[in-house]
C-alpha cells in the first residue's frame, strides 16, 4: 500500500528537477495530476489544494491534453495510453449518472521531492465520459514516439495553457461541490 503523507517524500516517483503539470491514468484506474515546482511556496500549494479551479480536456492529433487552472496558476500536460507497458489494459469505466472519475492532485516540491499538499476530487460524469471516449480513440491510433513528441511541442507552441483550457471539449469546475476538499485529507495525508 502506498502512503501519501504531507511533508514526506512523494511516493509515486522522483520529481526532482521537474517543473509543471503532469497527468497520468494507470492500468488500475487511478488518475493523478501532479503539480511540481522547485521550492514550491505555501501560497502555490494552497492554490492547488484548496482553491477553486478548472480542469479541461483537449485532444490534438490523437493526444489528450489535460489542462488545469488553480487561481492564477495554470498548466497543461500531454497524456497517451501508449506510453504504458500495456496500453490495451488502460480502461475507463463508463460512469453512472451523477458519478465520475476520482482525481488525486498532488503539490510537490521538485527540489526535495517532498509532498506539500493533496487534494482528491470527483470529476463530473460528463468529464469522465469525454475522457473515456478520448482514451478509447487513442487506443485505436497507431503510435510513433517521435511523432508524439513533435505533436506535443507543436500544440504547446501554438497555444498557451489558458488557450487549451478555453478550447477544451469539456471542463470541470473544482471547489463547487460540498465536501469536495477535506482539510483533514490535505493536512494528514491519505492511504
Amino acid at each position: 500500500m502506498v502512503e501519501f503523507i504531507v511533508g514526506k517524500e512523494f511516493p509515486l516517483g522522483d520529481c526532482r528537477g521537474k517543473q509543471g503539470f503532469f497527468f497520468d491514468y494507470d492500468e488500475g484506474g487511478t488518475a493523478t495530476l501532479t503539480v511540481t515546482f522547485p521550492n514550491i511556496r505555501p501560497v502555490e500549494t494552497d492554490l492547488v489544494t484548496m482553491q477553486h479551479g478548472r480542469i479541461g480536456l483537449f485532444m490534438y492529433q490523437g493526444i489528450i491534453f489535460v489542462t488545469a487552472k488553480f487561481g492564477a496558476m495554470d498548466g497543461d500536460c500531454a497524456y497517451t495510453v501508449h506510453l504504458h507497458d500495456k496500453p490495451q489494459d488502460i480502461t475507463v469505466t463508463e460512469p453512472d449518472e451523477g458519478t465520475g472519475l476520482p482525481l488525486h492532485i498532488f503539490a510537490v516540491d521538485s527540489t526535495t521531492n517532498t509532498l506539500k499538499g493533496i487534494r482528491t476530487v470527483g470529476m463530473g460524469t460528463r468529464w469522465t465520459r469525454e475522457f473515456r471516449k478520448m482514451v478509447e480513440e487513442q487506443k485505436r491510433i497507431s503510435f510513433d514516439q517521435a511523432e508524439f513528441m513533435r505533436s506535443v511541442a507543436e500544440c504547446q507552441q501554438r497555444w498557451r495553457s489558458r488557450d487549451l483550457l478555453r478550447l477544451s471539449t469539456v471542463t470541470y469546475k473544482l471547489g463547487t461541490k460540498e465536501g469536495e476538499n477535506s482539510f483533514e485529507v490535505i493536512q494528514g495525508g491519505i492511504k
